[in-house]
């Protein structure tokens, strides 16, 4: 379209010089400076006309298209075809828009998204899609240039929102990546048929609004002190724990030793015959001893040489 009104414009311009310039050459004699001026201002219109048309044509018709994109053409607004990249030409009357067939990314830094409490939940993410080199032309056709605009951006917002609003405010961050790999999964099955591949999502940042992540802050502290107080109340139970064990230990203690003096005193009582008793009784008495008084009836039978100690009369 643009080619077209060029030439228009040039043929309005160069045809209106050429024929003032042959209106001069017609009425003036020949030979005079007049007729010389207007032939000059026709071959200049001719030559200017050439210029022109031709520079014009060639930019038009001569298209270059970079390596890893594609060109579709366009003739007064219909899509009629592509190409391939490398050097290209076009009728110049047809128009030719580039794009990019590579692996492109994009960034998303304003994702908001809801929890099951409905907290707001902030998302960046970042994408990397690209388009089969066969579909663009079919994919321009349908849903047009901006097509990135129409399908891929109001899904990436939609399917984190419907994948966060699955969980609780603080499972949120633990379950990222089934969060990802539910969103990616979503995106390449609704924008399979329009042949635009999804090669990865990647969530850079999940964030809460300042109240909630103090509210988590102080609940941790709160959290980290009750254990701390646990391991008290379960380091005084053990110190406790040990302290009866240690008093049962020494009650044992205490009656494994009476135990053991009963039954000394029990094995000494039955050794302690009479006759033992009044051996260890004369073992008691002093070596001066000349005169005892036994008590009668007690059965005791002393010989008297044993209290005088061997004293002969």
């Amino acid at each position: 379209m643009t080619w077209v009104v060029s030439m228009i414009a040039a043929l309005v311009i160069c045809g209106a010089v050429f024929l003032v310039g042959r209106a001069a050459r017609s009425g003036a004699a020949s030979g005079s400076p007049e007729r010389f001026r207007g032939t000059i201002a026709m071959v200049a219109a001719g030559v200017v006309f050439a210029i022109w048309a031709g520079l014009h044509t060639v930019t038009a018709t001569v298209k270059p298209i970079e390596a890893g994109h594609v060109g579709v053409v366009y003739q007064f607004g219909e899509i009629i075809g592509q190409r391939e990249e490398g050097l290209q030409f076009i009728a110049p009357w047809q128009t030719m828009r580039t794009a990019s067939v590579q692996v492109q990314r994009h960034k998303f830094e304003d994702i908001t998204a809801f929890s099951q409490e409905t907290q707001d939940v902030f998302v960046i993410a970042t994408l990397n899609y690209s388009v089969l080199p066969s579909a663009v032309q079919k994919l321009y056709r349908e849903v047009g240039p901006n097509w990135f605009d129409v399908l891929i951006e109001p899904r990436v917002f939609n399917f984190f929102k419907e994948e966060t609003v699955k969980y609780q405010t603080v499972d949120v961050g633990p379950n990222r990546e089934a969060i990802r790999r539910a969103v990616q999964q979503r995106l390449s099955n609704e924008l399979g048929p329009y042949s635009i591949q999804i090669n990865d999502l990647l969530i850079d940042n999940i964030d809460f609004r300042p109240e909630f992540k103090q509210a988590i802050e102080q609940k941790q502290i709160a959290a980290q002190d009750a254990l701390r107080e646990q391991e008290k109340v379960k380091q005084k139970q053990f110190e406790a724990e040990q302290a009866v064990e240690t008093a049962k230990g020494e009650a044992n203690a205490t009656r494994e030793r009476a135990n053991g003096q009963a039954d000394a005193n029990k094995a000494l009582a039955a050794s302690l015959t009479p006759e033992v008793i009044q051996f260890q009784a004369i073992q008691k008495l002093g070596d001066n001893i000349q005169i005892a008084l036994i008590p009668s009836g007690q059965g005791v039978i002393l010989d008297p040489a044993t209290l005088l100690g061997g004293i002969k009369p």
